[in-house]
Order: C-alpha cells, then structure tokens, then sequence
C-alpha cells in the first residue's frame, strides 16, 4: 500500500465469481478442468447492468472515435435525403464526421430542425445508455493458483476487466511457476465488484478456477504523484550479477 494511504474496509458482500469466455484461438490451460454449473449459479435473467474497464485506446482509436456523433431524433421520421448511419449506443443514429474538427463545429450548430424534427448530437461517453465509471478506488489484489497459459498483460487486463482497471501486474509474476500467484493493483468503481473467484471458461469446455483476494483497498488519490500521475506500488525485479 503506498506511504500515507489508510487502509479501507474490505467489503464481504463480494460476488461468488465472474466468468470470462476465451475465444476459440486461446489454448486451454493444461490444469483446467471439466466445470459444471449447478443450476443455482445460472442466471434467470440478464443483468441490468455490466461495468467493463478498458484499457486506454492508441491514438489512433481515439481519432477515429471523435469522428463519430449519436443524434437523438423527434419526432424519428426524416426527409429521405437525409441520410444518417444505424442507431447506436441508444440514440436514434449515428452520425460519422470527416474529422473530429467537423463533428465539434456541428455541435456548436445545433440543435438542428428539419421539416419539424429535432436532431440533438452527443458525444461518445454521453449517451443514455453510457456512464463513465468514477474509479475512485485502487485495490492491491492476489489472484491465486493462476495458469501460466494466462499469464500475459494482455490475458491478466481481460480476467479482471469486469471488475477493475490493471493499473500495474507485479513483475515478479511473469517468471513464476504456473499456478503461482498473480498480483495486480485495480483501479474501480467499487470494491463490492471485485469477486470471490474468476472462472475463465475455454472453447473446448474446460475452465480454469481462479480464487481471487483482496489484500489491501485504498483512496485513488494514495496513489498518485503531485501531477496526478500514478505512482508504481511494485518493484521491478533486479538483474542478477
């Protein structure tokens, strides 16, 4: 736990576990095994709402992104020349911009009426079905008996993404036996996302069963420096002599 951060309290209403699926390219981990689901763990129906943390975006990703616009339309019907791309992210269209630069000069027109409909533009983030996740809590985290099939930044960032962003993966980790523990510092919305196991489903129908404990949860703010940049809890392991 970084220098000055006060320790929270752990929260004990955790979920049982979350599932991670693997697509068909990803081998299966030579210590999983067959799964069954008793039909107490099975849903009855989808949940109201999932949290996904995501890494940041290339640069690229980000231009492209700001080309795009989600209108909101009222009434729906429009002339037939205009011409707006399928809805998307709960609004009534999208629209794609040649730039970002032509997409911010058409939020500053609008709102735009035509033939007696409304169009409102929003960003991307700003959608009705979108909310941005406050993060407001980083959580030192001990994966267990970890296969070493799965032990890449890559794969690591993927198992925990539905309950919080990887901010660093403890080197150490990367050389160690398979099924050694992996420890991972989040940074999330709130600490009662973070599950009691992580069960990564594989294409050929076995899984691997991941116990996951929380060592230490602290205040976000702990761990950055003066110009809100994070600062590394682990150590980079030394070179041999």
């Amino acid at each position: 736990m970084p220098e000055g951060a006060t320790a929270l309290e752990i929260p004990t209403d955790r979920p049982a576990f979350y599932e991670c699926f693997k697509s068909f390219g990803v081998p299966a981990a030579a210590t999983a095994f067959r799964l069954v689901t008793p039909p107490t763990e099975t849903r009855a129906s989808r949940p109201e709402r999932i949290t996904i943390y995501m890494p940041p975006p290339p640069p690229e990703m980000v231009y492209f992104a700001k080309r795009f616009a989600y209108a909101y339309i009222a009434p729906l019907e429009l002339p037939q020349s205009f011409e707006l791309l399928p809805p998307g992210h709960g609004a009534d269209a999208t629209v794609r911009f040649r730039t970002p630069d032509d997409r911010e000069a058409a939020m500053r027109r609008q709102p735009f009426e035509l033939d007696g409909a409304t169009v409102k533009l929003v960003h991307e983030g700003e959608t009705s079905n979108c909310s941005r996740a406050r993060n407001d809590y980083v959580a030192h985290v001990a994966l267990h008996d970890y296969p070493v099939e799965q032990r890449t930044q890559k794969e690591i960032g993927a198992n925990c993404g539905r309950f919080g962003f990887v901010r660093e993966i403890d080197p150490a980790c990367f050389a160690a036996p398979d099924l050694a523990t992996v420890r991972v510092v989040l940074q999330l919305e709130d600490p009662r996302e973070i599950p009691r196991h992580v069960r990564i489903r594989y294409h050929g129908g076995s899984t691997s069963v991941i116990p996951v404990e929380v060592v230490r949860l602290w205040d976000h703010a702990h761990s950055s420096d003066a110009h809100g940049q994070y600062v590394p809890l682990f150590q980079a392991p030394t070179a041999a002599a």
